[in-house]
């Protein structure tokens, strides 16, 4: 389950947009206790819910720019990232007969820094390409992805 929510407000200064905003998401899941067969190679895992809550408030901006009748838009977003809740998942499980044991998954981080850059470009009125960058930066942490799309 997941639900998810944001608000924001657009202020254009020339030619560049500004956006503050806030955002808010719940996310949780249940999963189901399993028992496997095998003799005392066999694994069982408990049932178990993981809850997280997320704050996000940060800054979004873009401008665009005409490159002979095609628009060329630059875009970014900095901000600060709150997590609540089970940040490190983990799970109960135990071999055959056996101790359980927990097993615990990568924690999030409880504070990080967001960030976002991209372009987009229109290369027709019905054709784009894009390019963008989004990084989340903690303690111990640094999750970063690259991403291009046609369309």
């Amino acid at each position: 389950t997941q639900a998810f929510g944001e608000l924001g407000y657009r202020v254009a200064l020339g030619s560049v947009a500004f956006e503050p905003f806030a955002n808010l998401a719940y996310v949780s899941l249940d999963t189901d206790g399993f028992t496997e067969k095998g003799g005392v190679a066999a694994m069982s895992g408990a049932s178990g819910s993981t809850d997280a809550t997320f704050t996000t408030l940060g800054l979004r901006a873009s401008t665009m720019f005409d490159l002979n009748g095609t628009s060329l838009t630059a875009k970014g977003m900095l901000g600060w990232r709150h997590a609540f809740g089970d940040v490190v998942p983990e799970a109960m499980m135990q071999f055959g007969g056996g101790s359980t044991f927990t097993i615990a998954g990568v924690p999030i981080a409880r504070d990080a820094a967001v960030v976002e850059v991209g372009l987009d470009y229109a290369i027709s009125p019905s054709a784009g390409f894009g390019v963008s960058y989004s990084g989340q930066f903690g303690d111990d942490l640094a999750d970063q992805s690259l991403r291009a799309n046609f369309n």
